[in-house]
């Protein structure tokens, strides 16, 4: 069993202090459930930082480039690009794109033949300002997307020779990146000013005596993290209440404090928020859904699930909560808006009822509706006030006990085992085809 399947991975991502990248271990999807499936940051990070081998998750913090690739593949915002951060990488794209020509180029370093990630570092052609990055890993959905809805006549992505290049996982990134962008932006029926370039294809012009685009303070993305907690993330213009489930629901918590329904905190990437909010701005959508890697949409079998609801303790962002009806039924609601595709719930789900589709309905994603799924009654209840009256009926084999301060009524647990039974034996049949003869656990 590898390192982080024996409940490491706290210890391990927190050892990934680097001054050029933020990490929350709290929000990483090994450390919420070991049995998660989340390898995105090892599988993309280009410069061997993050990494898996027999062993398991290794991290050499020194080899860290700040390129935030891994920022851009993780989806719940356990890692967070520092230098430059996403606000100040934001900030020079938008003041890029204030200027008369409305377009902006982003390229690697390779392609500058120099390092200077977050600096307006000279011009395409004389005219298009180009954004210095360490690799266009670093770029994501949430920057082209509020880009183009902002009015960006053009948006260049210039690279050297991914093929060639050391880094080239953070190429290959980028790709998916544009074109996961670019399906949002059809969706939603604005155009694409998305051009992917290699620097043989364009001109850089050096700049001459200062950048039109001032570079940017990173200073405070130099200093090495505090060992104090992260600071809560600025509220977002605009912002929808719509993302937030409930008004008392605190997504920056503590992660080893419970919350009162027992679920493990939960947390919204501001990142996400912004897409969310760029792509409201555009307007209604042109398409009834869109297929895309940032969001997910959750089937639930009913008849396959045990309404255990682990799923919703779980969950990072609260997509998928618990609801309980005065009329005594109950289940989970599910919320597009709210889920990364993680698919923790998919993974832990024990008897594989959920299922976590790619493809999301626009309406509901972008009104933030709720779907319901109702589940069924649970049977063999332990939180019950019989529970244990119950349980030891079922383990001696017999209907009733002989017991004064018991309250199971004669004939119930015949009946629950009946109940049981019946689920039981339809759940093998919906999932394995097996003979149909369930013996009670």
């Amino acid at each position: 069993m590898t390192n982080y399947r024996h409940g490491k991975m706290i210890d391990i991502i927190g050892d990934m202090a680097s001054p050029k990248l933020r990490v929350h271990p709290e929000r990483c999807m090994l450390v919420r459930n070991r049995n998660a499936n989340c390898l995105h940051c090892a599988d993309v990070c280009p410069a061997g930082a993050i990494s898996l081998n027999d062993k398991g998750i290794c991290v050499q913090p020194d080899r860290c480039i700040g390129c935030g690739t891994c920022a851009s593949s993780c989806p719940t915002g356990c890692l967070e690009a520092a230098s430059p951060t996403d606000e100040q990488l934001f900030d020079i794209t938008q003041r890029a794109l204030a200027l008369p020509e409305h377009a902006v180029a982003f390229a690697c370093e390779q392609a500058l033949g120099c390092n200077a990630p977050g600096e307006a570092v000279g011009s395409l052609h004389g005219a298009i300002n180009v954004i210095g990055v360490t690799c266009l890993g670093r770029i994501d959905e949430s920057l082209l997307v509020e880009a183009a809805a902002r009015g960006a006549a053009s948006i260049q992505l210039i690279s050297g020779h991914c093929a060639t290049c050391e880094h080239h996982r953070g190429g290959k990134l980028c790709d998916d990146v544009v074109r996961s962008a670019s399906r949002l932006l059809a969706a939603m029926g604005a155009p694409a000013p998305f051009k992917r370039l290699t620097v043989d294809e364009v001109h850089l012009v050096p700049p001459t005596v200062s950048p039109r685009v001032a570079p940017i303070d990173s200073s405070e993305s130099a200093k090495a993290p505090s060992d104090d907690p992260a600071p809560r993330p600025r509220a977002v213009a605009g912002a929808r209440t719509a993302l937030v489930p409930g008004a008392s629901k605190d997504f920056t918590s503590v992660f080893p404090h419970v919350q009162a329904d027992g679920t493990l905190p939960h947390f919204v990437p501001e990142r996400r928020l912004r897409l969310f909010n760029s792509l409201k701005a555009l307007g209604e959508a042109r398409e009834a859904e869109v297929s895309t890697r940032l969001w997910g949409q959750v089937s639930l079998n009913e008849e396959l699930c045990r309404s255990c609801r682990m799923c919703t303790v779980f969950c990072p962002t609260g997509a998928i909560a618990r609801f309980d009806a005065g009329d005594g039924a109950f289940g989970v609601e599910h919320r597009s808006a709210l889920c990364m595709q993680c698919r923790m719930c998919e993974t832990i789900c024990p008897e594989q009822a959920i299922t976590v589709s790619d493809t999301v309905s626009l309406d509901e994603f972008l009104s933030g509706k709720k779907f319901r799924f109702t589940m069924l009654p649970v049977g063999w209840n332990p939180g019950q006030e019989d529970a244990i009256a119950t349980r030891m009926a079922r383990f001696m084999k017999v209907d009733t006990l002989q017991e004064p301060q018991a309250k199971v009524k004669t004939g119930d647990v015949a009946r629950r085992r009946s109940y049981a039974l019946d689920r039981e034996r339809r759940r093998r049949e919906i999932r394995e085809g097996e003979p149909s003869d369930a013996s009670e656990a």
